[in-house]
């Protein structure tokens, strides 16, 4: 992600066209690999299951199915900072605070809509849901608290954002002739 200059311009490019650089729904994963470095394991998503599993580059935590595709990531905004994974590997860190009215002015600027979702049982959160591509959705999470227990903030913000697409139901088996891709090719 050459070029970076804040968190803001990156996070509103994620909602408008899904994409986090190399990192969009149905990326594969050893081309990620090739791209960022090798990613740190985070384990199976379901208890004795290998796929989908989950990998992450600095803080971008990504679900991957059983072909090798990424099927959705999450960025923890709330933490305030946020390592970002770079091209040949190395991360870079960014400042994650962005108020609500930060965030609107730069999406109403790229003249995409959204759709905002809110809960009854959940007063304190309100979403911006984004479908930059069919079968593609990107989910900014405000809320106006720092914390669970905590007051209320002066002004909402950017809690998390998340990237995912509808499973697809023709996922290949991988091809159990080639040698193991060190991702769990070989395995289950």
């Amino acid at each position: 992600m050459p070029g970076l200059t804040g968190f803001l311009p990156l996070v509103t490019v994620l909602a408008t066209t899904g994409g986090l650089g190399e990192l969009r729904y149905g990326a594969s994963l050893p081309e990620l690999a090739v791209h960022y470095g090798d990613p740190w394991d985070g384990g199976g998503i379901h208890r004795g299951d290998r796929w989908p599993h989950a990998f992450c580059w600095g803080d971008v935590r990504t679900v991957f199915c059983r072909c090798r595709r990424l099927h959705s990531l999450s960025l923890p905004v709330w933490q305030g900072e946020l390592d970002l994974p770079q091209p040949g590997g190395g991360s870079a860190t960014l400042d994650t605070r962005v108020s609500e009215a930060d965030l609107m002015a730069a999406l109403t600027a790229t003249g995409h809509s959204w759709q905002t979702v809110t809960y009854e049982n959940l007063p304190d959160q309100r979403n911006l849901l984004f479908s930059p591509a069919e079968e593609v959705r990107v989910e900014l999470v405000l809320t106006n608290r720092a914390s669970q227990d905590g007051p209320p903030l002066e002004a909402w913000a950017l809690h998390k954002a998340l990237l995912w697409g509808y499973e697809h139901l023709d996922c290949p088996e991988p091809d159990r002739s080639l040698p193991d891709d060190g991702w769990g090719a070989a395995g289950p």
